[in-house]
């Protein structure tokens, strides 16, 4: 009796744990979202041909920008496990050579922005698009640097459990960069009138803005002034290919998995147009649920790191074991209402009463069903690749998303749709069936590797 009740506390302890590194989390993930809610909303005002140009550079930027920005966030990975075994020269050493890795990508993504006009050419984009963008991307190339300076001491934050701090400074910069797209794209505040180009140097000047007032902060207090002592001191960069083989996967990862989701809505498209607005009005709502998700995972990440650095290698399985089941919670209750309130959510985008939207209502319904089951899966595939990160295996789960999106789901979603008829239902199925294979993927990893920690550490005593 006496040990079941030490377990439970534990239990109960580890759950506090998880969610108080979780929430800050979740809550920076929806802040951040509503900056693309803002932008959005200003293109509109300026007409339908900036809003039109500035949805392609949108997806084309983020899914070349998110390998490197998936790199950059194995720093919190690496400083996890430095901050458990409480070796703060570690910690400073990893600071310092993401620092180095940021400013290092900074030189290809800024020639990359630069000469965006051939990538957006061999998309099929006409001129005036183009010229949109070109204005677009030169101001926001300026601001990749303090971008990518700002991610790596917000990861050097999420290392360290504090996201708490990180999200404080996401509720500055969001309605920075906010203010300043606004006055720069309409004029208004005293800043000139830039239109679409706007929001590029307004999202420059947010970044900079944050990065400074983020260092000095850093700089002057005193619980992080000993990490940055070693920062300054040039040396030979220790893990800077350890912060590249850990990165470098999940960053292609985000990238294949955004592809897929990319590939998934042009074949909506090719199906009809009611069921292409379908199909957006569930992803729209699957995005800010995962948000969730992914901050339970990050969580994991960051507890795994703290535990294993500590040699506490149960408390951090177990921290995997009940992460799994809160996300299973959650999105159960999502999924509950996906099928039971439908309408509630469909209604937030379209007029229910008018008869030109039955057919998208109808075909929205019908997918809320199917993604309740998707998201459930992928809550908990998600949830096990924060533990293999954890672990520092980013490799196995850029195996396991190629197969999982691309040999499975994929192939597997275009028969079901085309040849049996099944039309978008078809393609949300295939995309089942490939989350419960990515799910026994990762599942088979974590127990191997597991064992794998396991045995190392009883042959190290």
């Amino acid at each position: 009796m006496p040990i079941m009740k030490a377990y439970t506390k534990l239990s109960v302890n580890e759950i506090s744990v998880l969610i108080t590194l979780a929430i800050p989390l979740i809550l920076t993930g929806f802040i951040e979202a509503s900056v693309g809610f803002f932008t959005t909303l200003f293109l509109a005002h300026l007409g339908s041909r900036e809003l039109a140009a500035g949805a392609v550079v949108q997806w084309i930027f983020f899914t070349m920008m998110v390998v490197l920005w998936g790199t950059l966030c194995a720093v919190s990975i690496l400083i996890a496990q430095k901050h458990g075994e409480k070796d703060d020269r570690g910690v400073s050493k990893i600071l310092r050579d993401g620092l180095v890795l940021g400013i290092v990508l900074f030189f290809p993504a800024f020639l990359l922005l630069r000469n965006i006009a051939p990538v957006l050419a061999l998309a099929g984009q006409d001129a005036a698009t183009i010229a949109l963008a070109v204005d677009y991307m030169n101001g926001l190339s300026w601001g990749l640097l303090p971008d990518f300076i700002g991610l790596v001491l917000m990861q050097f934050l999420i290392g360290l459990g504090h996201t708490r701090t990180n999200m404080f400074f996401t509720l500055i910069w969001v309605p920075l960069n906010i203010f300043c797209n606004y006055g720069l794209i309409f004029g208004e505040f005293g800043f000139p009138a830039l239109g679409m180009a706007g929001i590029g140097w307004g999202t420059t000047l947010a970044y900079w803005i944050l990065a400074v007032f983020l260092a000095c902060y850093l700089l002057w207090d005193k619980s992080y002034r000993r990490y940055f002592e070693g920062v300054f001191i040039f040396a030979k960069p220790r893990f800077l290919a350890e912060l590249c083989q850990i990165g470098v996967p999940m960053g292609a990862m985000y990238c294949i998995e955004i592809a897929f989701f990319l590939t998934l809505t042009l074949l909506m498209g090719r199906l009809g147009s009611d069921i292409l607005a379908a199909n957006q009005i569930t992803m729209q709502y699957l995005g800010e649920a995962s948000v969730a998700t992914f901050a339970i995972a990050q969580a994991i990440t960051v507890r795994m790191g703290h535990m294993i650095g500590a040699g506490k290698i149960h408390l951090a399985e177990r921290a995997v074991y009940i992460g799994v089941v809160i996300s299973i919670v959650f999105m159960v209750f999502v999924g509950g209402i996906y099928c039971i309130s439908p309408t509630k959510l469909i209604e937030l985008d379209l007029s229910l009463d008018q008869a030109n939207n039955s057919n998208i209502i109808s075909y929205a319904i019908q997918f809320f069903s199917v993604a309740a089951l998707f998201q459930l899966l992928e809550a908990i595939r998600i949830t096990l690749f924060g533990a293999l990160r954890g672990l520092k295996d980013t490799r196995f789960t850029l195996l396991s998303s190629v197969i999982s999106f691309w040999v499975v789901s994929l192939p597997i979603g275009y028969v079901m749709a085309i040849n049996l008829h099944m039309g978008g239902m078809g393609l949300w199925w295939g995309a089942v069936i490939g989350a419960v294979v990515g799910v026994v993927l990762l599942a088979l990893r974590f127990h191997y590797k597991m064992k794998g920690v396991y045995r190392n550490a009883k042959s190290s005593i």
